[in-house]
């Protein structure tokens, strides 16, 4: 008997279409923050404080794991009025010889600098137009990133991360101060507490235990016989007979 069915043809795949799209980034790492070193963050505070028209300054950024760490802040000449600042070539020149000149790190200072941050006085945190085309200069340097921040005297200090290379930027980063332990100030105090502090072996008052060694103790004199102590709970508590002795007897 003849099979009369036909042999499984595949549906022939259909030339792709655009859909309508949904583009979104996602992170696969944790949203970047901005880490401020104290120097730094009190460095901005007085700048910020003392101005009463619109301030900037320059500030070495660099990559700390996923996070930009701040550590170093410098003003620089410049010509301000109450709604802005000008940052000049002439200006940031100047500052560049001067740092390369004053400091053996100088040319590193330089080459670090990826922070602006100016204040808007009494006026909010968001960037005006001519903040955004001050960045666009900054991409034009051929940074790959670089960080902005705004600052008034209400206490808001708001930052944007520019990730140049990515096309992206972050606006309002989470921002944090970083203090790390001070490895050489902790070596210097264990040094001295080996050089003044004591293991203590005795109790130095009442009727208790010593802590170090398990010997009761009275006074500062340590006592390793249980039965040569005196104890308050010997003491009989009963009644004297009437006419008897108080002893009990």
């Amino acid at each position: 008997m003849k099979n009369w069915h036909k042999p499984f043809q595949p549906e022939k795949a259909r030339a792709f279409f655009q859909h309508a799209f949904a583009s979104r980034v996602e992170l696969v790492k944790d949203m970047p923050r901005v880490l401020i070193s104290r120097a730094a963050y009190n460095a901005m505070w007085h700048y910020v404080d003392i101005a009463s028209q619109e301030v900037g300054w320059l500030g070495t950024c660099c990559r700390q794991g996923n996070d930009f760490l701040i550590e170093e802040v410098f003003l620089f000449k410049q010509e301000v009025s109450h709604v802005s600042t000008e940052i000049t070539a002439d200006g940031l020149a100047e500052m560049a010889q001067e740092l390369i000149s004053s400091r053996l790190d100088g040319v590193e200072i330089c080459n670090s600098l990826r922070f602006w941050g100016h204040s808007h006085v009494n006026m909010g945190t968001s960037p005006s137009g001519q903040d955004d085309s001050q960045m666009d200069v900054f991409q034009e340097s051929r940074h790959s990133f670089f960080v902005r921040a705004i600052l008034n005297k209400q206490g808001r200090m708001e930052f944007t991360i520019y990730l140049y290379e990515s096309g992206v930027k972050i606006v309002d980063a989470e921002w944090t101060i970083y203090e790390p332990a001070d490895q050489n100030l902790r070596e210097g105090i264990e040094a001295e507490f080996k050089a003044k502090i004591s293991q203590a072996r005795y109790g130095y008052a009442g009727l208790g235990y010593d802590q170090y060694n398990g010997d009761r103790v009275i006074g500062s004199i340590g006592l390793h016989k249980e039965e040569n102590l005196y104890r308050p709970a010997d003491i009989s508590t009963k009644k004297p007979r009437k006419g008897g002795r108080k002893d009990g007897n």
